[in-house]
C-alpha cells in the first residue's frame, strides 16, 4: 500500500509542483503586493515599503471605477445578447436544421481567432469610414446616414467594440447549449408533441428548465472571460473602453506616464479576482433543476 502511495505521489508530483510554481505563487505574490509599494514588478521583496491598504484607497482617485464601469456595462449588456443569441442558435441548429456541422464550426470559428485580431477585422474592414463593409453595404442601399456613421469615433467606440466582441463570444456558449439541449431525451419532445404543445410551448416546459445548469455555469465562465477583457479595449483605444486589464498593464508598465505604480496594480488585479470569485459563489447560489426527473 505504501509503495502504491508513492508511485501514486511521483506521478503526481509534476504537476502539483508546476501548480504551485505557476499559479500559487504568483497569485500569493501580487495579493501581497497589493498592500507594498515596490518600484518594479521584479523588485525583491526586502526593497518593498508596506503602505497598508492605501493602494487600495488610492484606487478611487484614478480611473480604475470608470474602467470596473465600463466592464460591467460589457457584462450586463454585452451578457444578455450573447445568452439570448446563443440560446437561440442552439435551439435552431438542434432542431435538424440541414448542415448543422458547418453552421456550428462557422460560429465557432471566431473563439480560435485572436482577439487582437478580431479587432483590427473589425476596426479596418468592417467599421471603416473610408472602405468598410458597413459604409459600402448601406451606401449600395441608398441609407446614406447610416453609410456616414462614424463608427470609430470616441463616442462611438464602446457601441463597436461590444458588437465585435458580441461577434467574437457567441460561438462559444452556443456549443455549450447545443450539448445541453442534445442531451435531453427525444422522448420528451416526442410525448409533447402527442400532447399538443407548440414549438415554443416545449421550450419553456421542457428545454428551458432541463439546461437550467448549463445557464447558470455559463453566467460563471461569461463573468470569467469578461474579466479577462484586453484585447478589444487595446484595439478599440479610447476612454470609454479601458477595461481594469487595461488599466493595470498602463499603472504596472507605465504606458500612460513615465511613472509606475506596482502597488496600486497590484491591488486593482486582487479587485478584479475578487469579483470573480463572487460571481462564482453567488451562481452556485442559485437554485439547481436537481428536482427534474427524466
Amino acid at each position: 500500500m505504501r509503495q502504491k502511495k508513492s508511485t501514486l505521489f511521483m506521478f503526481i508530483a509534476p504537476a502539483i509542483i508546476l501548480f504551485l510554481v505557476f499559479f500559487c505563487y504568483p497569485v500569493l505574490r501580487t495579493f501581497a503586493m497589493s498592500f507594498f509599494d515596490a518600484a518594479q514588478m521584479s523588485s525583491k521583496v526586502s526593497t518593498w515599503e508596506f503602505v497598508g491598504l492605501n493602494n487600495y484607497f488610492a484606487l478611487n482617485s484614478t480611473s480604475f471605477p470608470g474602467a470596473l464601469t465600463m466592464l460591467f456595462k460589457v457584462w450586463l449588456f454585452c451578457g444578455i445578447i450573447v445568452f439570448v443569441a446563443a440560446l437561440l442558435f442552439a435551439v435552431m441548429l438542434t432542431s435538424g436544421v440541414y448542415g448543422k456541422g458547418f453552421f456550428r464550426s462557422m460560429l465557432y470559428l471566431p473563439n480560435v481567432i485572436p482577439q487582437i485580431a478580431i479587432g483590427y477585422m473589425w476596426t479596418l474592414y468592417v467599421f471603416s469610414s473610408r472602405f468598410g463593409m458597413l459604409k459600402r453595404v448601406f451606401t449600395a442601399i441608398g441609407w446614406e446616414a447610416a453609410a456616414n456613421f462614424a463608427w470609430t469615433s470616441p463616442d462611438n467606440m464602446f457601441l463597436s467594440m461590444c458588437i465585435a466582441y458580441i461577434f467574437s463570444s457567441t460561438g462559444y456558449f452556443v456549443l455549450q447549449y447545443m450539448a445541453a439541449i442534445e442531451a435531453i431525451p427525444k422522448s420528451l419532445y416526442e410525448a409533447a408533441e402527442l400532447d399538443g404543445a407548440s414549438k415554443i410551448a416545449q421550450f419553456v416546459q421542457i428545454t428551458f428548465p432541463l439546461i437550467r445548469n448549463t445557464l447558470v455555469s455559463s453566467i460563471t465562465l461569461w463573468t470569467s472571460r469578461v474579466c479577462g477583457f484586453f484585447a478589444l479595449s487595446r484595439v478599440f483605444a479610447s476612454a470609454s473602453t479601458v477595461s481594469p486589464l487595461m488599466y493595470i498593464y498602463n499603472v504596472l508598465f507605465g504606458t500612460e506616464s513615465s511613472n509606475t505604480a506596482v502597488g496600486v496594480g497590484a491591488a486593482a488585479s486582487v479587485v478584479v479576482a475578487l469579483i470573480v470569485v463572487v460571481a462564482f459563489l453567488v451562481s452556485n447560489l442559485i437554485p439547481k433543476n436537481n428536482d427534474i426527473e427524466l
